[in-house]
């Protein structure tokens, strides 16, 4: 999988985390699947302190939903027609890293995407949207400052 989307997502969120007056912080990462998704996922993330509480399988109307409520509605947007193109930006950079690699698959349409509940230190309560692609998985994490 090539890193490119990923950090092109990455940097787009980054922007968004500025526009929420950095009250949260909304970051994208790759990591590799060899097996079960939810056992890669918490290997991957087992040096972070950060535990996991719940995993469920979501799709392109789940993820609209966790968009508005874990980012949108700490950005400082009066027009919701903007934050509708920021969810569809969003979106299409998803979908973008993993169209290049197989332009007719759509993990999230397959209901494989996943939404995975966390809690760290840092960060508080807070959620991870967790894309399979063949071997590697995208994950997005949206975080509210506490």
């Amino acid at each position: 999988m090539d890193e490119q989307p990923i950090l092109n997502l990455d940097g787009y969120l980054l922007a968004l985390r500025r526009l929420s007056g950095n009250r949260c912080d909304f970051w994208a990462e790759i990591f590799d699947i060899s097996g079960n998704i939810e056992d890669d996922f918490r290997k991957h993330l087992s040096d972070r302190h950060v535990a996991l509480i719940d995993f469920s399988n979501i799709g392109y109307k789940e993820i609209d939903e966790v968009l508005k409520k874990h980012s949108f509605s700490m950005l400082r947007i009066e027009d919701e027609s903007i934050s509708k193109l920021f969810a569809w930006d969003i979106v299409e950079y998803i979908q973008m890293s993993y169209r290049l690699i197989e332009p007719e698959i759509d993990p999230i349409s397959n209901n494989q995407a996943v939404l995975v509940r966390a809690e760290s230190d840092f960060h508080g309560r807070y959620v991870y949207i967790v894309i399979p692609v063949k071997n590697k998985g995208i994950a997005m994490g949206l975080a509210t400052r506490p």
